[in-house]
């Protein structure tokens, strides 16, 4: 089986992240995102790791300044 109880999960149609709450069968899960729990088929689920891997970040990370400072005639960097 693919998927376990637990395991965080995104829907395809919607592109929101949920949580597997219970296996009904061999196609069907049911599945909660954001306190709505519905049934859903597996083959309408996936694995969010993709989607958080590719998105475009909303803040770039910062680049250390190096900051050149004079402490008794002595250049000191930080």
């Amino acid at each position: 089986m693919k998927y376990q109880v637990g395991d965080k999960i995104i829907v395809l149609h919607s592109n929101e992240e949920g949580e597997i709450i219970d296996i009904i069968n061999d196609k069907m899960v049911l599945i909660d995102v954001r306190g709505v729990k519905f049934p859903a088929y597996m083959d309408q689920i996936d694995f969010p790791y993709f989607k958080r891997f590719s998105e475009k970040k909303l803040f770039p990370q910062k680049k250390e300044k190096n900051i050149l400072m004079m402490l008794n005639g002595k250049r000191i960097f930080r």
